[in-house]
């Protein structure tokens, strides 16, 4: 009786350590990197934080920024997006898998355009193709 109880108590504990919630992952930066011939303004909740001069890459803490969700966009000169994204709470994860290694998930949005590449993310950066060639006027202000 005392080794089935001692069993079922064990039993439990693990039930309850596998169930339990996974850890809330606070904000990442918010990045951004400007390959365009442009500058580029981010904006974040209606709020301009930066402007990325033409090549520039740069990272915004999150102390630095509203409270999330986050309405992100970048600009062109003229105020005109380019990208937008929204950043929610538990948008942005990193997490253990079964096997031991560290699993990441984010947020990101990227536009090539006919004067370069825009990335923007929070968590991990986007890998992926060369940039395409974009549209013909793409890049007017």
């Amino acid at each position: 009786m005392e080794r089935a109880l001692m069993t079922l108590v064990l039993v439990g504990a693990w039930l309850a350590i596998g169930c339990a919630p996974a850890p809330v992952t606070p904000a990442k930066d918010l990045e951004l990197s400007n390959g365009t011939t442009l500058a580029v303004t981010l904006v974040v909740n209606e709020k301009v934080i930066r402007t990325f001069p033409p090549g520039a890459r740069g990272a915004v803490a999150p102390s630095d920024l509203p409270p999330l969700p986050w309405d992100v966009q970048a600009r062109s000169p003229s105020g005109r997006v380019l990208v937008s994204m929204t950043v929610r709470p538990g948008d942005v994860q990193e997490t253990t898998t079964p096997g031991g290694g560290r699993a990441h998930r984010g947020n990101a949005i990227r536009v090539d355009l006919s004067c370069g590449r825009l990335d923007v993310w929070s968590g991990p950066p986007l890998l992926g193709p060369a940039p395409g060639p974009g549209t013909p006027g793409d890049c007017d202000p």
